[in-house]
């Protein structure tokens, strides 16, 4: 008997509740409110899902980072300490900076936030039929109607700036995934080059030099006989002997192995990718970074042209 007596009372607040939607434009309200939840729920899966992308391709801008902090903190300090040793030998060269390193980016979070601010707003305005009916109860029907209908103008105003906020997080999300793709592919493109200076000194540059060190030590040894002079080898060679046109092919070779001592104390001291992706106009970094690999490219081949080994 008790159980049906609910089922009573529950089937005269259903209908009553309906009987208020239809003439308050509750039911319109109802549709709101369940279209908000919908788009909540939608928005925040798919930026959630797209944050996780972004963080996992962080993590592998992150590992690129490292490995490539460490080349510039390994083989290029070692071979700019090598040529400034040998160069210095020709004139004075300037003192190399402190290493800086490459900087990571940080991962990033939903917008909890503005998630927060609609789902307490949902709560708000998610009326159940006990308060549909307790409200025309002690407001009257027309006092309900009124408002309800102030709370669907405002309810569907909220709806379309969630609308436009969504759509701006999901394209802020999708372009920063690509933004960091992009930073990824340049990394790669710069370290090739970092890469290609560190393997041209180490196999064309350093020889050469070691060469032309001892060439210039063995005429400078002639000259002493010639001139009847007592034999002695300085660790410091005559910049003057390069300069005459009988030895310009190994001047020429010089001043270019200056390029990469140069380049190579720039790329050690310096965090050329972290200065360039503060920018956000990508098609410029990756102009920056091949006109980077083209330079080097030239004065290998103008390295391969002087070289007599």
């Amino acid at each position: 008997m008790i159980n049906k007596m609910k089922q009573f009372a529950s089937n005269v607040l259903d209908r009553s509740a309906d009987l208020v939607q239809g003439l308050t434009g509750e039911k319109e309200r109802r549709e709101q409110v369940d279209r908000l939840k919908r788009l909540y729920d939608t928005y925040r899966s798919d930026i959630s899902l797209l944050i996780e992308k972004i963080n996992r391709t962080v993590n592998r801008f992150n590992t690129r980072i490292e490995e490539l902090n460490k080349v510039r903190e390994t083989k290029i300090k070692r071979n700019v300490a090598y040529l400034g040793m040998f160069l210095s030998q020709f004139g004075n060269i300037n003192s190399v900076k402190d290493f800086t390193a490459e900087e990571q980016q940080n991962q990033i979070e939903l917008p909890h936030k503005k998630f927060e601010a609609i789902d307490d707003y949902i709560e708000k305005i998610d009326w159940s039929k006990g308060d549909v009916f307790a409200k025309t109860f002690f407001k009257t029907m027309l006092g309900v109607t009124v408002e309800t209908r102030n709370k669907n103008k405002k309810t569907a105003q909220r709806i379309e700036e969630f609308t436009i906020e969504g759509n701006q997080m999901l394209e802020n999300s999708k372009l920063k995934l690509r933004f960091v793709e992009e930073d990824i592919q340049i990394i790669d493109m710069y370290q090739k080059s970092v890469e290609s200076i560190s393997d041209t000194i180490e196999s064309k540059v350093m020889p050469e030099l070691e060469l032309i060190q001892a060439f210039l030590q063995c005429e400078t040894l002639k000259n002493q006989l010639i001139a009847n002079q007592e034999l002695s080898v300085t660790t410091v060679t005559d910049p003057g002997l390069l300069a005459t046109s009988r030895y310009q092919k190994h001047y020429k070779f010089v001043k270019n192995a200056l390029f990469f001592f140069v380049i190579s104390s720039r790329i050690y001291n310096t965090p050329v990718l972290t200065n360039l992706l503060t920018n956000e106009k990508h098609e410029k970094e990756r102009e920056v970074v091949s006109n980077y690999r083209r330079i080097v490219t030239t004065q290998r081949e103008k390295i391969e042209q002087y070289r007599i080994g």
